[in-house]
């Protein structure tokens, strides 16, 4: 049985796509949680302080090393509890990081939007650095009512950011490269 041009096209899509590595489909497998968070107030000002352990695998360092960039976004909300109503949102905001492999360099390169960067020699210094806020300033003192109780939330998040093109061709429906944390709350001390 002979078979017709668009059916040697899709035998052949489909053995590119078994000869793909089967790490693709769990790129982000490992842990990926908030270990620990809390709020310091100085004059007036309520800052973040918390630690996220994000996935450390062979596959995400290939990729990164293939021209995958990596997005991660850290949000935190404040909640004022309500009674008899649902709660109100306060804050809600987010902080964001990208995370690439230099080539030139050899060294895995940590950005911030407001322009500052980091260079680590290894991908779990380049993690540990991407997984720690510190004296992040998430609401002040005027924004808070004197007698309310107050919940504090935040969550971690990776994506795939920029793919190279060769890798933009190979993987367009893939959507193992997004993945959160659970929420971590704790009330607001005052």
């Amino acid at each position: 049985m002979a078979l017709g041009a668009w059916q040697r096209l899709l035998l052949a899509l489909l053995l590119c796509c078994a000869a793909l590595p089967p790490a693709w489909a769990d790129a982000l497998d490992g842990t990926l949680e908030v270990r620990s968070a809390y709020v310091t107030v100085d004059n007036g000002v309520y800052q973040l302080n918390a630690r996220v352990a994000y996935p450390l695998n062979d596959e995400i360092r290939g990729a990164l090393k293939d021209g995958v960039t990596l997005n991660f976004d850290f949000e935190a909300t404040v909640h004022k509890q309500r009674r008899y109503w649902t709660d109100a949102t306060i804050v809600s905001i987010s902080l964001h990081r990208e995370l690439s492999w230099h080539e030139v360099t050899e060294r895995y390169v940590v950005r911030e939007r407001s322009g500052e960067q980091g260079s680590y020699a290894t991908l779990d210094q380049a993690l540990q650095a991407v997984g720690s806020v510190d004296n992040w300033p998430i609401v002040v003192e005027p924004q808070l009512e004197p007698n309310a109780n107050y919940q504090v939330g935040v969550r971690a998040s990776v994506r795939r950011g920029n793919l190279s093109s060769a890798l933009r061709s190979l993987i367009w429906w893939s959507d193992s490269w997004q993945r959160s944390s659970a929420w971590y709350t704790w009330s607001l001390p005052r």
